[in-house]
């Protein structure tokens, strides 16, 4: 996997997956600039990519599934008129992951009870969130939650990645 790395940006665009939520932004991007069926695109591209991966994973339970889950549950909840300002928090989340490598939606998920590992505390709440980006998966030596969907996927180990380098 070839991954762009500068002291800020960590663009992988050799992963098919970085490619996919690339794209989700740039529709979202169009949505909020006036072009609306970009909102339906990327509301199309979330929920195809959630089948994909719950037929892939072979479960809903798997972190994978559940980051696509609520992100295509959050697109479709932004339909409602009155909360079509909230396309601004996915689209804001989807280009930190494509250029960061933050996947916000993942370390809210980590923090789900069968999702973690430790009891929640202010610590876990700050690591999760701090924590800088980590590039990779398992085949770099990282964990990668069972799936080889890249940085999003890691996210939601980095408190426990954390914990344990400290520990």
């Amino acid at each position: 996997m070839k991954v762009l790395l500068s002291k800020r940006l960590l663009l992988m665009p050799g992963r098919l997956s970085w490619w996919v939520w690339t794209i989700t932004a740039l529709c979202l991007a169009a949505g909020l600039i006036g072009y609306y069926p970009g909102f339906y695109a990327a509301i199309v591209i979330s929920v195809i990519q959630t089948i994909v991966y719950g037929l892939k994973e072979r479960s809903a339970r798997t972190f994978p599934v559940q980051i696509r889950l609520a992100y295509t549950g959050l697109l479709i909840s932004c339909q409602v008129p009155s909360l079509g300002w909230l396309y601004w928090v996915p689209a804001t989340g989807t280009f930190a992951l494509v250029l960061f490598g933050y996947c916000l939606m993942a370390r809210i998920l980590s923090l789900f009870p069968g999702n973690r590992t430790e009891p929640t505390s202010l610590d876990l709440i700050r690591r999760t969130f701090l924590a800088p980006p980590v590039p990779g998966n398992v085949q770099q030596g990282l964990p990668a939650g069972g799936c080889a969907g890249g940085t999003c996927v890691l996210e939601g180990k980095i408190a426990t990645l954390s914990a344990h380098r400290r520990g």
